[in-house]
């Protein structure tokens, strides 16, 4: 399994972001103040509810090296990416706002972390997860049952546009087992195409109280569907209980 991280922008260019990605700013560049989120359906300024986490209360509560068997945990590198592309299936639009680094509705608040998996270093299908913790003041029981509704409604894919990007097409959306854990998760996948050839995206999200917490890779290779480690979920829905 050819397993890398992908960049929480636009798909065209995600497929490109694997272990060896663009430099990052350290730990300060992947926490990011969303209570104005871009591309948010409506969303203006979201303000911080009672339960809900602050950027440096997300940013201590998310993983760290050392919590998770064989996994490091770091920033994610490039700073705090976030894409514009939009799709005309508008039932369609949760897959693309998440894709983009701005899930429905909006969080206040965004910690991004790139879980590696450090015995496989230097391979070439080293397990790499993308990680993003999102704080909502409201609204953190509304992501999930958007997602699912829109399983069903673009079971045969979509396409989408952003910016000078040429359209990205996903040939396919299917909910996959997900664990049991936190409040509620789902997991489904996102068969996408490169130049041609298919490239499957795996997510798995996880509301834990007001925190929404989703995990992706991408097969850039094709081969094989991703794997998310039910472990690295499992530790962070912990970790956000304690």
């Amino acid at each position: 399994m050819a397993t890398a991280g992908v960049c929480l922008i636009a798909f065209a260019a995600a497929a490109a972001c694997g272990p060896g990605g663009a430099s990052g700013q350290g730990a300060e560049g992947s926490v990011r103040d969303t209570s104005a989120a871009p591309g948010a359906s409506g969303t203006a300024q979201v303000k911080a509810a009672a339960g809900a986490l602050s950027g440096d209360q997300l940013a201590k509560a998310a993983l760290v090296t050392g919590d998770v068997k064989d996994f490091s945990a770091e920033p994610l590198e490039g700073g705090t990416p976030t894409g514009s592309s939009r799709t005309a299936k508008a039932e369609c639009m949760p897959f693309v706002a998440v894709i983009n680094g701005t899930p429905e509705p909006a969080p206040s608040a965004t910690v991004y972390r790139r879980l590696v998996k450090a015995s496989e270093d230097g391979q070439a299908d080293q397990t790499v997860v993308t990680e993003v913790l999102g704080a909502h003041p409201s609204g953190a029981t509304d992501v999930l049952p958007r997602l699912r509704t829109a399983i069903d409604a673009c079971a045969d894919g979509f396409k989408t546009k952003g910016g000078d990007l040429e359209p990205s097409e996903f040939t396919e959306v299917k909910e996959v087992p997900a664990p049991k854990v936190g409040d509620e998760a789902l997991a489904y996948e996102l068969m996408g195409t490169a130049q041609g050839d298919p490239v499957p995206m795996v997510f798995l999200v996880v509301r834990s109280g007001t925190t929404v917490v989703t995990y992706y890779a991408v097969d850039v290779s094709g081969d094989d569907t991703p794997r998310i480690p039910s472990e690295l979920a499992v530790a962070q829905a912990a970790k956000l209980k304690s």
